[in-house]
């Protein structure tokens, strides 16, 4: 019988945070230090594995205050062992060419990517781990005698020790004496993203002929902004080069909504645009971004209050792609104990 595989769940930052807490033995919420060791035996057990996105990662460098940062990377460090998320850009390249194939049956090979891998490095596109190279046979058996290990050994535990400070950062005393560290450059990018996506809010609540029509301002922005070099590119790749294959809107909604990071994307947007004195944040752009890919590609998801009552309650996407979504840790423990 093949052993099963392990399941791929994902948390929020809060909920890592609260992790972090419960680790360093200042829980939030008593009910977190139980979820914590029954979290920690499954990690153990090789059933459950907690990976990373590029949002951890950049939201936890954006934290300027070191001891969450410190406890934060603490339970990371524990239950992911720096498993991460292939990043969305990736995913998408994949579900275009998935798509163009399954209705226009070009291009005739289309790329398949890896959706979980290791490292901070895999998490941003560009894996890469630390390996000692250009070494005899003789200078290794040097090495593993006076490091007592193996060199294997050696470079996993190099780069375990190279993933946590990833994570943790260095302490605000030293954050300004690093040469070129710049723990915001991430944001700025998000201002931009959060600037222009601020011009379709504002036309959809100004514009009373758009406003009828949010989802084909959705769709529109998307594929003519948020994703149109991952669209051009897979058109050119599938041999559409002067005129793409989707003449109506239809046509270019319906196969939007079949890409499924685009799916949960689009439903996001139309159910958040639909308060329409909702003060749209960096962080509301970025949760999105992140459950786009772990709704469709994990096999739990436990996010926050807000995204929980968006996704599962009004959209649904829980069905969709039959994944449990929750927003507490000691939902999830529940479940995991089932």
């Amino acid at each position: 019988m093949a052993t099963p595989l392990p399941l791929m769940v994902y948390l929020d930052l809060n909920h890592w945070y609260a992790l972090g807490d419960a680790l360093a033995g200042k829980p939030q919420n008593p009910d977190h230090v139980t979820a914590l060791k029954q979290l920690q035996g499954h990690v153990e057990r090789g059933e459950v594995m907690f990976p990373l996105s590029t949002v951890h990662y950049m939201e936890l460098t954006e934290n300027p205050r070191d001891a969450h940062r410190e406890r934060a990377a603490d339970a990371m460090a524990l239950l992911s062992r720096f498993v991460t998320m292939a990043p969305g850009s990736k995913i998408l390249d994949e579900e275009l060419a998935l798509e163009l194939n399954r209705r226009l049956g070009r291009p005739a090979f289309p790329k398949k990517v890896t959706k979980f891998g290791i490292g901070v490095g895999f998490a941003f596109g560009e894996a890469k781990r630390m390996v000692l190279t250009g070494i005899t046979e003789e200078n290794r058996q040097e090495l593993e005698t006076g490091l007592g290990m193996s060199v294997s050994e050696f470079e996993a535990s190099a780069n375990a020790t190279t993933e946590y400070w990833v994570l943790r950062g260095p302490p605000g005393t030293l954050r300004s004496a690093i040469e070129n560290y710049d723990p915001y450059a991430a944001r700025r990018v998000a201002d931009d993203q959060l600037a222009s996506f601020s011009v379709m809010i504002n036309t959809l609540r100004t514009v009373p002929e758009v406003a009828r029509r949010p989802m084909d301002a959705i769709v529109a922005r998307q594929l003519s902004f948020d994703i149109i070099d991952n669209y051009t590119r897979a058109l050119m790749s599938a041999g559409f080069v002067k005129q793409g294959p989707f003449h109506s809107r239809d046509d270019r909604t319906s196969f939007l909504m079949a890409l499924p990071s685009r799916k949960v994307v689009t439903m996001m947007h139309f159910h958040y645009l639909k308060d329409v004195h909702r003060n749209w944040t960096i962080n509301d752009l970025r949760d999105i971004a992140a459950l786009s890919i772990a709704i469709p590609y994990c096999d739990v998801v436990v996010t926050d209050k807000k995204a929980w009552d968006t996704v599962v309650n009004r959209a649904h996407l829980d069905k969709e792609f039959s994944t449990p979504i929750f927003s507490s840790l000691t939902d999830l423990a529940k479940h995991l104990a089932v």
